[in-house]
């Protein structure tokens, strides 16, 4: 009997510590359904398998080439910069005399490729396919090759693109500002981490002549486009060659901007997207701002113009030599066009137009496209008189400020004969009609000569800027 309730309360102890062990056993298991971050240098299969694609993940490498003379990539980016937990687009251009089937996807060194559906006529000769970045995948570098197929299973060579996984950037509270971002042809993706207190992010953007487009993501979600309609969820840009490029695919040219409610409570990542229009020599900039109007923000961003400490955007008035002009109660205004008769007249318009030669934001010989930030050399008297040039895009405007000791292309120092002081060039629809208004200010010593002259010297810079819009 000793024996028996020996052996049961050995049964019960053991069904108790196999009870604890499941428990334990348990846990650990749930914690292993946290994802691992996955290095996209050295875990290539860990990586193909977690990319987001639309499509089916399939063992082994993607098919070879067949027929390849009757499907082809013919134009396709090489590189891509890009942040975690975002999209990666592999847009590219193709022929093909059959309907376009799909694409065949993979990490470079992976065992295991992606068949992804696109259904696409022969004239639709441009694609952009979307791959999701998950959150949990770390900086490095990668390869992803494709292929395209058709209806009748001809498949295309290979085409790749060297992938690099980046930091979002971030500045706001530092006093720092965000460097401008440029390039060309192609998606480029810049990612932003906005900082810790809510605002208005302010993103301006100059597409030149060549028509290019941008999208914002934020929250997981599109928020604004230059195109007429804002993109479904998951869905890529469209991607076009710059001689088809237009604005019913949010191809744009010249300038223009948006502006972004942030909340760091909700996300604090802003992700921009500019999609270069190809084989036509783009080119594009654009600039974001720290989120602005924060209510208690205590480190908003510097007010630096252009990163020159020496650029001065208040003066004293009750400086001696203190000036403004026009004068209270007058205007320095020149009609360019008429809304009325013109039906492509608009500020926007005519401040794109102002905007391809420096001498019609300026008196000077420079005909070169007016640049954010830009240094000219204009003719007030003599012809050595430095200024940089601001752009404001939110409300049509370049303001013009002077500067002290830049050294000429001959090597000697020069200052602004009016320095330290400030032009505005506004454009902008009062009655109907498109004008550009002149406002000055500063504290320099000339100050007699600058108000008496005003209306003479920008009366020439507007006839400048109007000659050019009537042709």
């Amino acid at each position: 009997m000793k024996n028996q309730i020996i052996y049961i309360f050995a049964i019960l102890v053991g069904f108790a510590i196999f009870s604890c062990s499941q428990e334990e056993e348990t846990e650990l298991d749930t914690r292993l359904l946290v994802n691992q971050p996955i290095d996209p240098s050295s875990q290539p299969d860990e990586l193909n398998k977690e990319l987001i694609i639309n499509g089916e993940l399939q063992g082994g490498n993607m098919p070879s080439a067949k027929n390849p003379d009757q499907i082809r990539i013919n134009i396709f980016v090489s590189s891509a910069l890009i942040t975690n937990d975002n999209y990666l687009f592999l847009p590219f251009s193709f022929d093909s005399n059959e309907q376009l089937k799909g694409i065949y996807i993979e990490v470079e060194g992976a065992q295991g490729h992606w068949d992804a559906p696109a259904n696409l006529d022969p004239d639709e000769n441009s694609f952009a396919v979307a791959i999701g970045i998950p959150n949990y995948i770390q900086k490095g570098d990668f390869v992803v090759s494709y292929r395209i197929y058709d209806q009748n299973n001809n498949v295309s060579e290979k085409k790749s693109i060297n992938v690099s996984i980046v930091d979002s950037e971030n500045r706001c509270g530092s006093g720092q500002s965000f460097p401008r971002v440029s390039g060309s042809d192609g998606i480029t993706v810049k990612t932003y981490d906005m900082g810790d207190f809510p605002g208005i992010v302010n993103i301006s953007y100059y597409m030149y002549t060549r028509k290019d487009r941008m999208d914002i993501r934020y929250n997981g979600e599109w928020v604004a486009s230059t195109g007429p309609d804002l993109l479904e969820s998951g869905k890529a840009p469209p991607y076009k060659l710059c001689n088809e490029a237009t604005a019913a695919d949010g191809f744009v040219s010249g300038g223009g901007s948006f502006s972004i409610p942030y909340d760091p409570a909700i996300s604090r990542e802003i992700s921009i997207y500019v999609s270069g229009c190809l084989q036509g020599g783009t080119a594009w900039y654009f600039d974001v701002s720290c989120p602005s109007s924060g209510g208690n923000n205590p480190n908003p961003p510097a007010n630096i113009i252009c990163d020159n400490g020496q650029l001065l955007d208040t003066y004293d008035p009750s400086h001696e030599n203190y000036h403004i002009y026009p004068k209270e109660g007058e205007e320095l205004n020149t009609v360019i066009c008429d809304t009325s008769v013109d039906p492509t007249c608009n500020a926007r318009s005519v401040f794109n137009a102002m905007l391809e030669q420096s001498n019609f934001i300026a008196p000077t010989p420079d005909t070169s496209p007016v640049e954010d930030c830009k240094l000219t050399w204009v003719e007030i008297l003599t012809p050595t008189n430095p200024i940089i040039s601001k752009i404001n895009y939110f409300d049509n405007s370049v303001t013009n400020y002077t500067m002290a000791n830049q050294v000429d292309k001959f090597g000697i120092e020069r200052s602004h004969l009016l320095h330290p002081g400030k032009v505005t060039r506004k454009v902008e629809l009062i009655d109907g009609k498109v004008v550009v208004s002149t406002k000055g200010e500063g504290t320099g010593w000339a100050a007699s000569i600058n108000t008496f002259f005003s209306e003479i010297v920008w009366k020439k810079v507007d006839d400048n800027l109007k000659e050019y819009w009537d042709k």
